[in-house]
């Protein structure tokens, strides 16, 4: 009768001791990260796809003007004050008219950097190329290439550690009478790390 209370105290005089041997094999900031959704590593000690962001903005407009459109953003943390990238852009317009309807479709490209100025606010310069019909009415209709220069600045504010979203103002640069957008324009958007 003794030799099974001897075990049993034996058992629960060792538990303590199993128990914490058992999360030798555990890394604890990995299950920090997990729990509290804060990351502590320093930007050189993440993965290539952990300095990659994503990005950008839509739009959508219902009735006699119709907007449909993206512009996807991929950046890359080259440290902790500088985002690189480029984006994509495409938008629909439709105009109705009593005569029928008038459709027209922009797309191109950008490569942008941003660099935090203070810990909200941001510098951001970008190089975008569209491609849309020519200003004037010629039939068949041409398409040409516009190229906008914008610098600007912008607020960003992160929700989580890896979801934030912002507004930016930006002015182009050129003053391209083409320029298919407001001159300056204002974007708002939401921002995605990897």
């Amino acid at each position: 009768m003794t030799r099974p209370i001897i075990f049993t105290l034996a058992f629960f005089a060792c538990l303590p001791l199993v128990q914490a041997q058992s999360d030798w094999w555990f890394d604890s900031e990995e299950r920090e990260r997990e729990i509290t959704g804060v990351d502590n590593r320093t930007l050189e000690e993440k993965s290539f796809g952990e300095r990659l962001t994503l990005g950008g903005g839509a739009a959508l407009q219902l009735g006699s003007a119709t907007l449909i459109g993206a512009s996807p953003q991929v950046g890359y943390r080259i440290n902790k004050n500088l985002i690189a990238g480029i984006g994509a852009t495409y938008y629909f317009q439709r105009f109705k008219q009593t005569f029928g309807n008038s459709d027209q479709y922009i797309f191109g490209g950008s490569a942008f950097a941003r660099r935090r100025l203070l810990p909200k606010i941001f510098a951001h310069v970008e190089l975008e190329s569209v491609n849309q019909p020519a200003p004037f009415l010629i039939y068949p209709v041409q398409r040409d290439w516009t190229t906008l220069y914008w610098v600007g600045a912008g607020y960003y504010t992160g929700l989580t550690d890896r979801l934030g979203g912002g507004f930016t103002v930006l002015y182009d640069l050129s003053e391209n009478p083409a320029n298919p957008y407001d001159n300056p324009t204002f974007r708002g958007g939401v921002s995605l790390g990897f």
